[in-house]
């Protein structure tokens, strides 16, 4: 895991290396002088909050580097992670064009590049430069459908193993890796793994234990290995349909 000064602090865009096309800054080079101009940039260390359910929203997070979970808390105490932020996503981006209140809590886990924008400085820039206003809208439809697969998983399948089973054939798409074996460097604890399907601890250490003696899954330190995404994918609907 990197250590806050470990990070290489990128403050020009248009030096950064990790751009890409799935980057909200990708756009004309006059756009980027003028993104440059309104961002903020800071370093945050793990376990730092970047703003919290409930808040106004004031300003727009660009994640550079890092990873950040998207997460919301039921009044009983009870957390489910709906999402994991990696780098090139807008964190606060559709409360900021809403003038709403965040509806999750942002907590960095593990050291993360953040450029701030205010609110009302990245209104005028979208509103002005319809590159980025594009940039914005694609961000705006990969949320949306993050949150659909989200709710699907949650609400259509038969039981925690089918939800399970479901997270980690997500992860392996992800992975765009093309055998049917799948390696998977997954650095979440058992708890976070349990928040992205709504159950607990114990049932998750409990699954990845059944699924192991199926030869679904294995573990090699931080490392799982879906042996067969196919053999996976049939496991759907065959066990523990009460949770």
């Amino acid at each position: 895991m990197k250590a806050l000064n470990d990070l290489s602090i990128q403050h020009k865009c248009s030096e950064c290396r990790v751009r890409s096309n799935d980057f909200f800054c990708n756009f004309l080079s006059t756009n980027i002088s003028i993104f440059e101009s309104l961002k903020i940039t800071h370093a945050y260390p793990k376990g730092s909050t970047l703003f919290m359910e409930g808040q106004p929203s004031n300003g727009i997070y660009m994640l550079c580097q890092g990873r950040v979970k998207l997460s919301t808390c039921s009044q009983d105490g009870k957390i489910i992670i709906l999402h994991i932020a990696e780098a090139g996503e807008i964190l606060g981006l559709s409360s900021a064009i809403s003038d709403s209140i965040h509806m999750t809590t942002a907590e960095v886990i593990e050291p993360c590049q953040v450029n701030f924008v205010r609110k009302q400085d990245f209104l005028k820039f979208i509103e002005q430069n319809s590159d980025a206003c594009l940039n914005a809208v694609k961000q705006l439809s990969h949320s949306y459908q993050t949150a659909h697969l989200q709710i699907c998983s949650l609400g259509l399948s038969g039981s925690v193993a089918d939800k399970l089973a479901k997270l980690f054939i997500g992860w392996c798409d992800n992975s765009r890796q093309n055998s049917e074996t799948v390696r998977l460097k997954i650095t979440y604890t058992h708890e976070e793994i349990a928040e992205m399907i709504g159950t607990s601890r114990e049932t998750v250490t409990r699954l990845l234990k059944d699924f192991k003696e199926r030869q679904l899954i294995s573990r090699n330190g931080s490392e799982f290995i879906v042996h067969s995404k196919r053999k996976l994918e049939n496991s759907i609907g065959t066990r523990y349909k009460s949770n």
